[in-house]
């Protein structure tokens, strides 16, 4: 095999998701080339150094037809043998790749067209994409993963800068609880973590453990949510502006996150090993949860006959003013935390949840 594609257009988390994809072919292809394509400047910096992949390339959106079309064309000087992709995305792509970059070997999960995929597996949103993405990959290579890896290096000069960060905030010797409120834009507001619920958990946390510092990130899309804590109460530092891999470290660090069903809780769960919580309401709990036996997903105790509604016509049109997120009370945050050791163990298979405690499998 000398040259593979993966179309992985969807947001950061997705694109982590996929890395155990990535890290898989690479595996089995070492000499291969491997072109990652995706849609953004941050998806493509998530992977930027990873020597999983050769290339990256940015597709244009679905709305510029012409570019697009240019793009598939443009493909074709690459030669794939096979090109896989993510799962849920739209079958627009793999007939593109079809009929105008003449891709013969096509992997897949698309409930439509299914004659577009050589390989094609369903979509069961009570398997988590991390497993069903590799359950289709294994349609193709015959070969199935056992534990799926996420490498996800940090360049070394985003490294020493955040290193500065944490240094002027103290932080550097510090155990510190990171939280993501935020999300992405559009739809995406609907899962973030309340403002009150963030404040509420920081106020527990400091009677369960009068030492622990808490550091706030806000990524571009959550910047009207700054003024809501400034300014910081002692022992709580906000960082805004940092690029991915300065997140990224900054996540590897931290002795717990809690933050909304979006990027940054994968990274820290599935990368660095760092234990999470997700409140959780629009989304699909089993579907996309931060995958790693360290992770707590957490939801309203009220009944919402509409939960998930990601996927439906109410995505994004909450007639409920987002209650199945806005009624998570702190208790449920804090018996998580309570479960944890004030040290936090790195290897994976080193914590056992306790007896009672819900993990998100």
């Amino acid at each position: 095999m000398k040259s593979i594609g993966i179309f992985q257009h969807w947001g950061l988390g997705d694109l982590l998701m996929t890395v155990p994809v990535l890290s898989e072919l690479r595996r089995l292809h070492p000499a291969a080339q491997i072109v990652l394509i995706v849609r953004g400047k941050a998806q493509a910096a998530l992977l930027a150094k990873s020597p999983l992949i050769d290339k990256i390339l940015e597709v244009p959106p679905n709305s510029e037809k012409l570019d697009l079309l240019r793009f598939f064309w443009s493909l074709r000087q690459y030669h794939f043998e096979a090109v896989y992709i993510g799962t849920r995305i739209t079958p627009l792509v793999p007939l593109l790749l079809r009929l105008v970059t003449g891709v013969s070997t096509i992997i897949g999960d698309g409930n439509r067209l299914g004659w577009l995929y050589t390989h094609r597996n369903t979509i069961d949103p009570a398997v988590h994409r991390v497993d069903r993405m590799l359950q289709t990959l294994s349609l193709w290579t015959g070969h199935k993963v056992e534990e799926p890896d996420f490498p996800l290096p940090i360049a070394e000069e985003p490294r020493r800068l955040a290193m500065a960060t944490l240094e002027a905030q103290g932080l550097t010797n510090a155990r510190f609880f990171t939280i993501h409120p935020g999300s992405s834009r559009g739809p995406g507001i609907e899962k973030r973590v309340p403002v009150r619920l963030v404040k509420d958990v920081i106020a527990g946390l400091r009677k369960y453990d009068p030492d622990l510092r808490f550091v706030i990130l806000f990524g571009p899309d959550d910047q009207d949510l700054i003024p809501s804590f400034t300014p910081p109460e002692p022992g709580i530092s906000l960082i805004s502006g940092a690029s991915l891999d300065e997140t990224k470290f900054v996540l590897s660090r931290s002795w717990g996150f809690l933050g909304s069903d979006s990027a940054l809780g994968h990274i820290a769960a599935s990368a660095y090993n760092v234990p999470t919580i997700t409140p959780i309401g629009p989304t699909n709990p089993l579907e996309t949860h931060p995958y790693n036996a360290l992770s707590r997903i957490v939801q309203s105790r009220e009944e919402f006959d509409c939960r998930p509604c990601w996927f439906t016509p109410l995505q994004g049109n909450c007639p409920h003013a987002a209650r199945c997120m806005t009624t998570i009370t702190v208790d449920q945050i804090l018996d998580v935390v309570a479960t944890w050791p004030k040290h936090r163990i790195s290897a994976k298979s080193a914590m056992v949840p306790e007896p009672g405690v819900h993990a998100a499998e």
